[in-house]
């Protein structure tokens, strides 16, 4: 494949990508991104560019489609893309980092809570089979609504909120969420569904919290790397909410906001895939110049996560702030670099001065790295 800067260049590879590799490429996988991402464009031509040129960043530099617009690759020249630790190229830094006979503590959302209980900051319980009802009824008199997730899945799929009063059959909700359990399945995760759920009592968000967005949760996203047992917060980012709870929800109403890792302040403007935010459009707060509450707790608190876990020594943490103070909501063991969206360059060369890995920036398109695994488009 060429290596170009040229646009019409990039949109033309990727409509041959399309074309000649349909196993990739499906009709199905591009109505997909069709529903999902030409909302955002003027019409369909310039959705379509925009498109075919992404499918080129994902086949040269590993992109994820949101990506390619996140990363500003459209404007980027070959030598600036090649600094970004893209979608598919972190995951040789990850098997670098993390042993994979370790990795299911995290992947396990029931392990990962039973493992750091305290950091966690609220009650849940793992639902397999029937013969855990008696321990759903116990749970659901005591929490009147929880949070449902399945147990190894991950990017929010299957996760949902339930609330019951005590005029609903609980037995009937117990068995919808068993045959739920049973259902489940992903087109984005790779690794097999063990069709358990995990119910958490939900997280009370802080004043702080809520006065970000009264309406979503919104949370930060703290990566520690551990090397030689010290451990490193690598551009910790506030992630605001910006849905209005109901219709408009998750991460796709949302934007990124880069924390100084030392004092805990929101060093940049919120930045996302369909625009920058000096303002929360939400509440009329200036984003860049927040501080985070009780930072040095939560540094405190992460780096006795990460101390616990030393065969894992890169975790992209998700956690908030509530009125217990900051809890984990869970780790990560293949965190995304988002981060670098804020920065509007790549990470690639720091992280490797960290960690003490060279690699060349395509390494990821080897054979030998796509048969282990590693590789997901």
């Amino acid at each position: 494949m060429k290596i170009t800067d040229n646009n019409e260049e990039m949109i033309a590879f990727g409509r041959q990508l399309v074309t000649e590799q349909p196993e990739l490429y499906s009709e199905a996988y591009m109505q997909l991104l069709e529903r999902k991402y030409s909302p955002f464009f003027n019409n369909k031509d310039e959705y379509y560019d925009a498109v075919y040129s992404a499918i080129y960043c994902q086949y040269v530099y590993g992109t994820s489609i949101l990506e390619y617009g996140t990363y500003n690759f459209k404007q980027k020249t070959h030598e600036e893309k090649t600094q970004y630790i893209t979608w598919d190229s972190r995951f040789l830094y990850m098997a670098f980092l993390n042993k994979d006979s370790f990795k299911h503590i995290l992947d396990n959302k029931f392990e990962a809570y039973e493992f750091l209980k305290p950091f966690y900051k609220r009650d849940a319980m793992l639902l397999s089979d029937e013969k855990d009802y008696d321990v759903f009824y116990s749970f659901v008199k005591k929490h009147p609504a929880v949070f449902v997730k399945p147990n190894n899945l991950e990017l929010t799929e299957g996760v949902h909120r339930l609330e019951y009063d005590e005029n609903d059959d609980l037995k009937n909700i117990f068995d919808t969420l068993l045959k739920e359990a049973a259902e489940l399945s992903s087109t984005e995760v790779k690794r097999e569904i063990d069709h358990r759920l995990i119910l958490e009592e939900l997280i009370s968000p802080s004043e702080f919290i809520r006065q970000i967005n009264p309406n979503e949760m919104s949370l930060l996203r703290v990566t520690t790397i551990n090397i030689k047992g010290n451990v490193h917060f690598f551009y910790p980012c506030l992630r605001l909410l910006l849905g209005n709870g109901k219709d408009e929800v998750g991460e796709d109403y949302s934007c990124v906001a880069l924390i100084d890792s030392e004092t805990g302040e929101v060093v940049t403007n919120g930045k996302s895939s369909f625009g920058d935010f000096d303002i929360n459009p939400v509440t009329g707060q200036k984003i860049q110049g927040m501080f985070m509450p009780e930072w040095s707790d939560l540094k405190n608190m992460l780096t006795e996560a990460a101390e616990m876990l030393p065969e894992i020594r890169y975790i992209g943490w998700d956690v908030t702030h509530t009125d217990k103070g900051w809890c984990i909501i869970e780790g990560n063991p293949n965190g995304e670099f988002f981060y670098q969206m804020c920065l509007d360059h790549g990470v690639k060369e720091e992280f490797e001065n960290l960690i003490g890995l060279k690699v060349p920036y395509d390494f990821w398109k080897s054979p030998l790295f796509r048969k282990k695994g590693n590789h997901t488009k």
